[in-house]
């Protein structure tokens, strides 16, 4: 497989957790983890009733030695799994799972769930994400996840590996290789229970879903404890090494790029291209607004072609005097049913005609899995949608949630003659870090350097606009964003407060888009109603904005 310099892969993944596995065969790692343990552990025991002697490890230490503890010369395989089996234990003895009682296994998540029930970490089912990963109270999402398992039963060791899919099935066995080659486990990201110890694990880069290390891959695989590792602007795929921007690489099937675009100009750069031919599917945009080469195939909110150029760039046209939308706040008052005026605002905005949609968060009430898997079965859109991240999602299981379907929170764009810059303002007690306002300060000088308007949208306003009212940023923050805002004649769009405002403070235009189907927060002369704004983007850097009331 393919290897690519560990420098130039550093700068490019968002470091959440873990750490490089060169050609998908090193055990990674948190970061901020403390403490190694390795493979050269204590001698491997039983006790006297069978099993495991847990006693005899520290944590993470049975892992480290579970080739010595196991019987590597048997495996019980799940139907399908075989080749990982070939592929790992070359010379073992193969048995069905069906035979399973002890010893080592390879087991496909639906054979795993009455294996680990009643574990630490087990395997679970959602009606829209399909199986999942629950470890101490927490749910983890996607086909991407291991699980390597160690624990006694009925007097006899158990070894699993494991995971959402064959995919994570094949990144526990190569973890689990690489350990038994002198890789480190670290035990801040081992659960630990009384005979039971077991790691969560994430590939990325395994662009076949097979679980083993094909030609023409490069395996990123991790452990963590709970946040997760994302990369989100480099693959390589059949040996070619791509790098996005303007959206990030959701995922990789094949020879399939799906990028999930976070504006209208999206670029891929192929370094050293060996010119494979490459498919190409951009999410989240809008066709009619995009100069196109002839032969693209496209819908509502995609575009999808195939080439083997180096580089190529999807820009939008020349627009002026368009139209979008915005609203926010759509979460239900508690669990996981939708407000059913927020499907009727949906379907009013479907209707309606404009360029891209904004949604100021709020999307789910507290992040959990089963909240998204709700939200995400009506989340059908003719737009492309952009988003603010708002506190109730961001939370918890949900901010995994999040960056897997939506990516980074802190982003921009340009359409026309405005430039939207969208930032997470919900940490850092409802304000920004050091970094971010650098950042930001960098995007409004280069609004100003291209003569656009900047167009600013978090969820919390900087300042609540309501008599006595105390819902938007942090004091200082919110005063350092008006100020901002003003000496680059920046317009605002927020929510977070459930209604709708259209005014200036302090000299800086910004509406509160709020009534997307959480309980109203003011009376409806007031602005407590529900809605979503129709926004007026005119060439002369003027912006109308138009409730528009959707009965509930």
């Amino acid at each position: 497989m393919r290897k690519v310099a560990s420098a130039v892969l550093l700068v490019l993944i968002v470091l959440t957790a873990g750490c490089i596995g060169s050609n998908g065969g090193t055990a990674s790692t948190s970061p901020t983890s403390t403490g190694i343990t390795s493979a050269t552990s204590p001698t491997a025991s039983p006790t006297e009733s069978g099993g495991i002697d847990f006693a005899a490890y520290g944590k993470g230490q049975v892992l480290s030695n579970w080739y010595k503890i196991g019987n590597t010369s048997k495996v019980y395989v799940s139907k399908g799994y075989e080749d990982l089996a070939k592929h790992y234990f070359p010379n073992a003895q193969i048995l069905p799972a069906s035979q399973y009682e002890g010893g080592i296994a390879i087991l496909s998540p639906e054979d795993a769930r009455p294996v680990l029930r009643g574990k630490p970490i087990l395997i679970t089912v959602n009606d829209y994400f399909g199986y999942i990963v629950y470890k101490l109270g927490l749910k983890f999402v996607g086909k991407d996840k291991g699980i390597f398992a160690a624990f006694n039963k009925d007097g006899r060791e158990y070894i699993v590996f494991t995971g959402t899919s064959k995919a994570g099935a094949g990144a526990a066995l190569e973890y689990a290789m690489g350990i038994k080659n002198g890789g480190q486990v670290y035990p801040n990201d081992v659960v630990r229970s009384g005979e039971f110890e077991g790691i969560l694990l994430k590939v990325i880069g395994d662009n076949n879903w097979n679980g083993i290390p094909d030609e023409g891959e490069h395996w990123y695989l991790s452990s963590f404890k709970t946040m997760e590792p994302f990369i989100y602007y480099w693959r390589i795929v059949d040996g070619e090494n791509v790098t996005v921007k303007g959206g990030f690489i959701k995922f990789v099937n094949g020879s399939t790029v799906y990028i999930y675009a976070l504006g209208f100009n999206v670029s891929v750069e192929v370094k050293n291209s060996n010119g494979a031919e490459l498919t190409y599917v951009i999410e989240n945009t809008n066709p009619s607004v995009l100069n196109l080469p002839e032969g693209v195939e496209t819908g509502d909110t995609w575009v999808r072609f195939t080439t083997s150029k180096p580089s190529f760039s999807v820009v939008p046209k020349d627009v002026e005097n368009y139209t979008i939308f915005a609203f926010g706040d759509h979460r239900p008052d508690g669990g996981k049913e939708l407000p059913q005026v927020f499907l009727k605002i949906r379907d009013a905005i479907n209707a309606d005609s404009g360029v891209f949609i904004i949604d100021g968060g709020d999307l789910v009430y507290s992040g959990k899995v089963d909240e998204w898997g709700e939200l995400m079965k009506e989340w059908k859109w003719n737009k492309p949608v952009f988003i603010a991240v708002g506190n109730h999602e961001y939370r918890g299981e949900g901010i995994n949630v999040y960056h897997m379907l939506f990516g980074p929170t802190d982003y921009s764009f340009v359409l026309g003659d405005y430039y939207y810059i969208f930032m997470n303002n919900i940490d850092h007690d409802y304000g920004l870090s050091d970094e971010q306002w650098a950042w930001l300060q960098n995007e409004l000088e280069k609004a100003k350097s291209l003569g656009k308007k900047p167009v600013i949208v978090m969820h919390a306003p900087p300042v609540d606009p309501r008599p006595n009212g105390n819902h938007g940023m942090n004091y200082m923050d919110g005063k350092k964003l008006l100020q901002l805002m003003k000496a680059y004649n920046a317009f605002g769009v927020f929510s977070h407060i459930h209604m709708f405002w259209d005014g200036e403070i302090d000299g800086v235009r910004y509406i509160v888009t709020g009534g997307g189907g959480a309980p109203l927060y003011a009376k409806p002369d007031e602005g407590g109603f529900y809605h979503y704004a129709r926004l007026g983007m005119l060439s002369n850097a003027t912006i109308t904005a138009e409730p528009v009331k959707v009965n509930p």
